[in-house]
C-alpha cells in the first residue's frame, strides 16, 4: 500500500486567477472530444523513448495520457474534476517508478503535455482569436505544474518505498545467512547477489563495541554502500566489507581509531557466518578502554576469560593466591611491576617505564616468584600470570575479597 499525498488543489487552485474565458471553455470542450488525437500525437512521440519503449506498453501509455489529458482539460477549463481524475499523477508516478522509468524521463514525458495542449489549442483557433488565447497560457501552464510537481512527488515516494523494501529484504536474508552455518549454498548465492559480491570473495567483519556504534556507523559510511554493509545482528551492529586481494581484516583506509572487534579474514562468503560469531563475541569481552580495531590475535585472552566463566575466577584465585598476604600497596607495586615487564619482555624497558632501579625491577619479579611460584622470565608461565590476571579483572572478585584494587590489565 502506498500512501497517496494529497492533491495540490483543484482547477482553482493551479490555474490563473478568475474563470476561464468563453473562448478557452470551447477549446477545452472541441479537445475533450477529441481526446484521442491529443492521445494519439503524444503517444507517438513518447514511444520513441527508449525509456518507455523498453518497458511501458503501448496500452499503458495511452490510457494513463488519456486520463492526464482529461485531468489537465477540465481543470484548465473551469470543469468538473472528480477525485479519481485528480489522483491521475500520483498515480502515473507510481506508476513510472515501479517500472523503472527514469525519473528525469518521466518528468520530460510529463511536460510534453504543455506543447500537445498548446499545440491543440493555437490549431483550433482562429488568427483573430490568438491574442485572446495568449493570456490564457499561464493557465495551462499552471495545470501542467500541477500535474508535474505531484507526479513527481509520487515517484519520489514510491521510490522511498522501494528502498525501504530493499533494505528490509537485504536485512531479512543476511539475518538468516549470519545466523547459518554457511553451508547452503543456495542462501550464500542470494546473498552473493544482494551484495553485489562473487561467493568466494574476501570479507572483513568488525562488530561494534556496545558503547560505540556510532563510529562504526560514521566509518562504513565513509567506505560507501559498495564496500561497507551495516546490518544490525542479536543486539550487535556488525560491519560486512568486501576486500580487495592481500587485505587484512579490514578495507584499505579504515580509520585507526574506531574502536571495534575484528575477526580474522573470511575467504569466501560462507565463512562469514563463523566470523560473525568471532566479532560478537570479542565485542562482548573487550571493555570500554579499546581505541581502535581489535583483532582476534589481540583479544583471545578477555575472551577466554570470559569464556571461561566460574572456572576463570577459580583460576585466578589458584594463581595469586600467594599474594593475599601482602598489603593492597604492595600487592599492587608488584602487578604493576609484572605486567610492565610481561608487556616488553626487558627489564631495561620495565625500568624505563615505571622510573624505578633495575635491581628494584629485579627484586619485584623475585618476590612475585616467591609468593607465587611463577617465573615471568619463562613464557609459558608469563602467560598463566596473564591470564589469570584478566581472569581477576572480569570477576573482580579476587581484588574485592583483598580489599585491594583490581589488578592492573593484563592482554
Amino acid at each position: 500500500m502506498h500512501n497517496t499525498p494529497p492533491p495540490r488543489g483543484g482547477a482553482g487552485d493551479t490555474a490563473a486567477p478568475g474563470p476561464p474565458s468563453a473562448g478557452l471553455r470551447a477549446l477545452v470542450r472541441d479537445c475533450l472530444d477529441d481526446v484521442d488525437a491529443l492521445v494519439d500525437r503524444y503517444t507517438a512521440e513518447v514511444s520513441a523513448f527508449d525509456d518507455y519503449r523498453a518497458t511501458v506498453s503501448a496500452q499503458d501509455l495511452r490510457d494513463t495520457a488519456r486520463a492526464c489529458f482529461e485531468m489537465l482539460l477540465r481543470m484548465i477549463g473551469g470543469l468538473p474534476v472528480t477525485r479519481e481524475l485528480r489522483e491521475t499523477p500520483q498515480r502515473l508516478g507510481h506508476r513510472r517508478a515501479r517500472q523503472g522509468v527514469p525519473l528525469e524521463r518521466m518528468l520530460q514525458a510529463v511536460r510534453m503535455d504543455f506543447r500537445i495542449l498548446w499545440e491543440a489549442f493555437t490549431e483550433r483557433t482562429p488568427p483573430e482569436g490568438l491574442p485572446q488565447l495568449t493570456l490564457s497560457a499561464v493557465r495551462v501552464w499552471e495545470a501542467v505544474e500541477f500535474h508535474t510537481v505531484e507526479a513527481h512527488a509520487a515517484y519520489l515516494d514510491e521510490v522511498a518505498v522501494q528502498a525501504r523494501e530493499r533494505e528490509r529484504a537485504k536485512a531479512a536474508l543476511l539475518g538468516r545467512l549470519l545466523s547459518s552455518d554457511g553451508r547452503d549454498q543456495q542462501l550464500v548465492s542470494q546473498a552473493a547477489t544482494l551484495l553485489q559480491a562473487d561467493v568466494q570473495d574476501a570479507f572483513g567483519v568488525a562488530a561494534a563495541l556496545p558503547e560505540s556504534p556510532q563510529e562504526l556507523r560514521r566509518a562504513a559510511a565513509r567506505l560507501g554502500p559498495d564496500i561497507a554493509h551495516l546490518h544490525q545482528h542479536h543486539g550487535t551492529l556488525l560491519l560486512l566489507a568486501r576486500l580487495p586481494a592481500g587485505a587484512g581484516g579490514l578495507p584499505p583506509g579504515w580509520p585507526a581509531d574506531v574502536p571495534c572487534a575484528v575477526a580474522p579474514v573470511a575467504h569466501g562468503l560462507a565463512r562469514v557466518p563463523a566470523m560473525v560469531r568471532v566479532a560478537s563475541a570479542v565485542a562482548a569481552a573487550l571493555d570500554d578502554e579499546a581505541a581502535g580495531p581489535v583483532p582476534l590475535s589481540d583479544a583471545w585472552m578477555p575472551l577466554a576469560a570470559a569464556r571461561l566463566g566460574e572456572t576463570g575466577a577459580l583460576l585466578a584465585e589458584s594463581v595469586l593466591a600467594g599474594l593475599e598476604p601482602l598489603s593492597a600497596h604492595e600487592r599492587e607495586r608488584l602487578l604493576e611491576t609484572v605486567t610492565a615487564y610481561c608487556d616488553s619482555g626487558s627489564v631495561a624497558e620495565t625500568t624505563r617505564r615505571l622510573y624505578c632501579h633495575r635491581n628494584t625491577v629485579l627484586n619485584r619479579l623475585g618476590r612475585f616468584t616467591e609468593l607465587t611460584g611463577l617465573r615471568v622470565t619463562r613464557p609459558v608461565e608469563a602467560a598463566t600470570v596473564l591470564f589469570a590476571l584478566r581472569c581477576a579483572r572480569l570477576h573482580a572478585g579476587w581484588a574485592a575479597a583483598q580489599d585491594g584494587p583490581a589488578p592492573p590489565a593484563a592482554g
